[in-house]
């Protein structure tokens, strides 16, 4: 039985989650924060989420873990195309979203979601690094009608998770010039995802976490 160790609120765990079940991978998951405890380094080195666990042998960081699964189960649908150049495009737009867009977003989200201030120089200075982010993104995604084509991939793994988030994390920080706004057909394309059953499941288990946080913050305040 494959396991899953992170949270339903890290976009990289849904990330891999949205790979296991678009390939109709069974799996366990274990809900488990990011740590710096000596036995947790053991299968994460860095101390990040997601893991995947396999046959008592264990394996970090997303893009690893995904493309390890498309090798070792290689029945459709594949997550990586068989054809040269279009598995490399999957590899650059799933590139470009988590270097271009998903790092300097979280400048801004990761604070936000710690209840801690976002200063009105970081929006500022945030912005026009994502909106130069999103313009290149958009010569090289089709949503034709998935993110880089007309079959699920990486891609569309890393598009759904990590936009998502950035949509709706920044979405106060920028409520009259989101930067996504200009990524053409993006709202259809996530609309067209949350139609799927495993991008479905997968926004739904992190909105129910969500609301979980949100009441206990409420509770200690």
């Amino acid at each position: 039985m494959i396991k899953l160790y992170g949270s339903n609120i890290s976009n990289y765990v849904n990330k891999v989650k949205l790979g296991l079940l678009e390939k109709g991978l069974e799996y366990e998951q274990i809900r488990i924060s990011p740590s710096q405890d000596e036995e947790f380094l053991k299968i994460s080195p860095m101390g990040k989420i997601p893991v995947l666990e396999l046959d008592g042998k264990f394996i970090s960081e997303s893009g690893a873990i995904l493309e390890f699964l498309d090798t070792i189960f290689p029945q459709t649908p594949k997550l990586i195309p068989e054809d040269p150049w279009e598995a490399a495009r999957v590899r650059e737009i799933t590139t470009m979203i988590e270097i271009y867009l998903d790092i300097p977003a979280r400048r801004i989200y990761l604070l936000s979601m710690k209840g801690k201030a976002v200063s009105p120089e970081l929006i500022e200075e945030v912005h026009p690094i994502l909106v130069k982010g999103v313009k290149a993104l958009q010569r090289v995604v089709r949503f034709s009608p998935y993110i880089a084509g007309n079959v699920f991939t990486m891609a569309d793994c890393s598009g759904f998770a990590n936009l998502s988030m950035i949509d709706e994390e920044l979405r106060p920080f920028y409520p009259n010039n989101h930067p996504l706004d200009l990524l053409n057909d993006w709202k259809e394309y996530s609309t067209f995802m949350k139609t799927k059953e495993g991008p479905a499941l997968v926004e739904k288990e992190k909105q129910t976490l969500k609301k979980i946080i949100a009441r206990a913050k409420v509770r200690i305040e």
